[in-house]
């Protein structure tokens, strides 16, 4: 391999064209970000009044010539940085008058930014953008012309860049034409850059990967994308291209287009590798022999291309369904995840993506099903996220042929079920004590408490709530948050007892706001509470609440009144032990609502 590296000043640079070919990704460097920190790391170096100034390494830049002109492998969002600065400062010194140097510097950097060729009886500009998103801004932005297309997020990126970088330059316009001059003369002769010119494609994304190997540069991502049109036959450019752009648009669906590596860790441990991947491992795996063997890309980078695109897509719905609190998720049990393991969440996702490519969304949402009751389980225990993700990666693993809910649940029985089932004594002893607040925030308390009720409810043959309705309830204390002049009942000890009770699970319920701002004013320990509550309660239309009252039933030997008599749901008074046995009816209602392939986890 062939490899001629030479610094060069930002002026020698005049001696290449620079061509960003299609198949690099865009512009990507914000304003407020990487643009400031460019003029920053600058002016850092820079000494005002010194004729002879350090010299400041910006970085590499790496070249494939073409056709006379380069194209650029690395390096293009320091280049194009460049360009706009000097588009910058162009367009600041040709409105004003100038002396003899200052327009000798006018005139170098005009015929830097573009120069006439003779031979093509054109103008050729020194940097040209060949990707879609460029569209002409950057050459109509040399050319001194106004640019009045359709304005990508690329385009947006650098004019927000080219603003930021013009208002920087006019602080040193501010103090007189000739400090401009001069911090122009540094620009131009004091920063350098190498230069790596390889002798073809397949060499220069070689280096990039050893570059990128060792820390510098991009993220695993586009090592990925890179890497895929090092092996593609140039036939193929335009396709991965194009299949590349469906993959950056279906993560920017579920915004999830800045954080890419995500997608990819839950792909790859989802559908090839074994085990936990760390993101700072990614692209070491996917170059070793075992990861060349499983993802196959030397021999058909195309079709790993398009594997990721697909999974990209249901990757991004799968997101969308998590986040989703409304009534008509296409993923129901996915938006459960969300509710059960936080909006956040995202683990669950490996075990999503491990499915075939051809999976129906009803067997993606069977699955959910599943991970949802382990969820609840999981997070009534204590289970850290990292022994999830570890578990999960193992689980992937297994789930990668399964075409059916039959195989599905051969997986469920074998690995989630007999988890949870060795851990039973374990969640026994937990839920038992388990405060409410176990299940924080409060739109998961509301979750976890609404879907108990929808228990009960189609067991005894009633329509269930949705989302909107268990969302919009307030969650009640039924022994009161604040006693009346603090005086509590006499079996607590003092007031820290109390609050204990106070804070159990089962001494909370689901309740309307406005029969909550009744119930509140029932907080008279002294009094008789508990049955001006039980009045109020009767009113609601949640059954768990309404059935807090004894004397609430729905005519005789009905539906309702049977699931009372057999989870043992009477409530005379409110006490210590009441709380107790109200833990345990909701534990019963847990085994009954989050069950793994049809079987409850306490079933021997």
């Amino acid at each position: 391999m062939h490899i001629d590296a030479k610094v060069h000043s930002i002026q020698e640079l005049k001696d290449f064209y620079f061509v960003v070919p299609d198949y690099q990704r865009e512009y990507v460097w914000e304003a407020d970000d990487q643009v400031e920190q460019f003029l920053s790391d600058i002016d850092n170096e820079y000494e005002p009044g010194t004729h002879d100034q350090p010299a400041y390494f910006l970085g590499s830049i790496i070249i494939v010539n073409r056709e006379g002109k380069f194209d650029v492998i690395d390096g293009q969002q320091r280049l194009t940085t460049i360009v706009l600065s000097l588009c910058v400062m162009r367009d600041l010194m040709k409105g004003l008058k100038l002396d003899q140097r200052q327009s000798n510097y006018l005139k170098t950097i005009q015929e830097w930014l573009s120069h006439f060729d003779i031979k093509t009886d054109g103008t050729q500009v020194r940097l040209e953008l060949q990707y879609e998103e460029s569209r002409d801004y950057l050459a109509r932005l040399i050319m001194g012309q106004h640019y009045n297309g359709e304005e990508t997020a690329s385009i947006r990126r650098m004019s927000e860049a080219y603003r930021r970088v013009n208002d920087h330059f006019c602080q040193y316009l501010d103090k007189g034409l000739n400090e401009l001059t001069n911090y122009a003369r540094y620009l131009l002769t004091s920063i350098e850059m190498v230069v790596i010119k390889s002798e073809n494609l397949s060499s220069a994304l070689k280096i990039f990967e050893t570059i990128n190997q060792r820390g510098v540069g991009l993220n695993a991502m586009d090592l990925v994308k890179n890497l895929l049109f090092s092996e593609a036959r140039e036939s193929d450019f335009s396709a991965i291209k194009e299949t590349w752009q469906r993959i950056v648009k279906n993560l920017e669906s579920c915004r999830d287009g800045d954080k890419p590596l995500r997608f990819l860790k839950y792909f790859l441990v989802g559908r090839y590798h074994r085990g936990v991947l760390r993101e700072d491992e990614i692209y070491k795996w996917i170059i070793s022999t075992t990861g060349k063997s499983a993802l196959n890309y030397q021999s058909e980078p195309l079709n790993l291309a398009r594997e990721m695109e697909r999974l990209s897509e249901r990757y991004a719905r799968l997101v969308n369904a998590t986040e989703d609190f409304s009534n008509n998720s296409a993923y129901p049990s996915v938006s459960n995840i969300g509710f059960i393991n936080k909006y956040g969440s995202r683990q669950h996702l490996v075990l999503l993506l491990a499915l075939p490519q051809g999976s129906s969304d009803q067997l993606l949402d069977y699955l959910a099903s599943q991970i949802e009751s382990f969820f609840f389980f999981s997070n009534a225990i204590g289970i850290q996220g990292r022994e999830n993700e570890r578990l999960f990666a193992r689980w992937a693993a297994e789930l990668r042929q399964a075409k059916d809910r039959a195989a599905i649940d051969e997986v469920v029985r074998s690995r989630m079920l007999q988890y949870l089932k060795d851990r039973l004594p374990e969640f026994r002893g937990r839920f038992t004590t388990l405060n409410h607040t176990a299940f924080n925030p409060l739109y998961r308390q509301r979750f976890i408490l609404g879907r108990m009720e929808n228990t009960i409810r189609q067991q005894a043959g009633m329509s269930q709530h949705g989302n909107n309705f268990i969302q919009s309830l307030q969650v009640e204390h039924i022994f009161p948050q604040t006693p009346h002049n603090d005086v509590i009942p006499p079996e607590f000890e003092d007031m820290e007892a109390y609050q204990l009770a106070v804070a159990k699970l089962g001494n909370v319920t689901l309740l309307e706001g406005m029969i909550n701002q009744a119930v509140n004013n029932f907080n008279d320990l002294e009094s008789n509470w508990f049955c001006a509550k039980q009045a109020e309660y009767v009113k609601s239309n949640v059954i768990m609440t309404n059935m807090l009252d004894p004397k609430y039933q729905i005519g005789k030997n009905t539906g309702l009144n049977r699931v009372r008599e057999k989870i043992g749901y009477f409530f005379e008074s409110w006490s210590r032990e009441s709380i107790e046995i109200r833990q345990r009816v909701l534990m019963e209602l847990a085994f009954e609502t989050w069950t793994l392939s049809g079987e409850r986890v306490d079933k021997h």
